[in-house]
């Protein structure tokens, strides 16, 4: 749905969507790799499509809704809006370098080792977000130049969120340790309260059988 979209919005609303699925997928696995993997996504996710909302938005208060079934030619006009679009972007698809790259790589491997179909699955729903991400760039960025009456460069608040995410979603790929090992224990505690309910249920339902044998 993503791929066929005219409307940035909805394609935004889309990909969103899509991508925060994959948390779902990590959830329902039982191993603490599938479970660290969905807890990793799901913060690279908030963080990569919060800024890629935030660039759409941006674009949006400058020449007004955008529509994906042309080119704009905007890069000569917001070249930082381009850069970081494109990061923010491929950043949700786990591009290497970017925070989602490990999320990503643990979803995957804790999918595969269980249900491969699904890994597979997960692999192809990456690799289309990614052709749709590129898609959207080239709508809006390449192209026709046009003539522009004002300045649509980043102001300087822009540049400084800009500069901060950015920080955020390279520093968290390059150096994915913290978070990786955080997300890690919560697996694991995850897992603990799991095989609790599952003794409790097991139990009360032992109990209910001798009650009413």
């Amino acid at each position: 749905m993503a791929l066929v979209q005219s409307d940035a919005r909805r394609f935004f609303c889309y990909l969103l969507l899509s991508n925060a699925s994959l948390v779902l997928v990590g959830i329902e696995l039982v191993t603490p790799i599938g479970l660290t993997g969905a807890l990793c996504v799901w913060l690279s996710v908030g963080l990569s499509l919060t800024g890629f909302g935030l660039t759409l938005r941006s674009i949006e208060s400058r020449i007004g809704r955008i529509s994906l079934a042309e080119h704009h030619g905007l890069y000569q006009q917001m070249p930082e809006f381009a850069g970081f679009f494109l990061l923010t972007g491929l950043a949700s698809i786990g591009f290497p370098g970017t925070i989602g790259f490990i999320a990503i790589e643990l979803l995957v491997e804790g999918a595969v080792d269980v249900y491969p179909v699904i890994g597979s699955t997960v692999v192809i729903a990456t690799a289309l977000n990614s052709i749709a991400v590129l898609h959207a760039y080239f709508r809006i960025f390449t192209g026709r130049r046009p003539a522009a009456q004002h300045s649509l460069h980043a102001r300087l608040p822009e540049r400084i969120s800009i500069l901060l995410l950015t920080l955020l979603i390279v520093g968290g790929g390059l150096v994915p340790g913290p978070s990786i090992a955080s997300r890690y224990h919560a697996a694991i505690e995850l897992g603990r309260h799991r095989e609790v309910n599952k003794v409790i249920n097991s139990a009360d339902l032992r109990q209910l059988q001798n009650d009413h044998p």
